[in-house]
């Protein structure tokens, strides 16, 4: 697994959510904790700020690191 440091920028590739009606696609957002094999990234709301969003997690990272799949 990469090494992740908190704030880093990622991009993650999401799934649609039935739920919050999110589209599935590739979403900007940064590391927010690094516990073992999971990485957490929070993803704010384009235009409302860094404290509003949602945080994902994966543990499938591409082998740039660049490139997560989240859940």
């Amino acid at each position: 697994m990469k090494e992740f440091r908190i704030g880093k920028r990622v991009q993650v590739a999401l799934p649609a959510c039935p739920y919050s009606r999110r589209a599935a696609g590739v979403y900007r957002g940064t590391v927010d904790y690094v516990k073992g094999n999971h990485v957490g990234v929070w993803m704010s709301f384009n235009g409302y700020g860094d404290d509003n969003g949602f945080l994902t997690g994966a543990a499938r990272i591409t082998d740039n690191g660049v490139l997560i799949a989240g859940r």
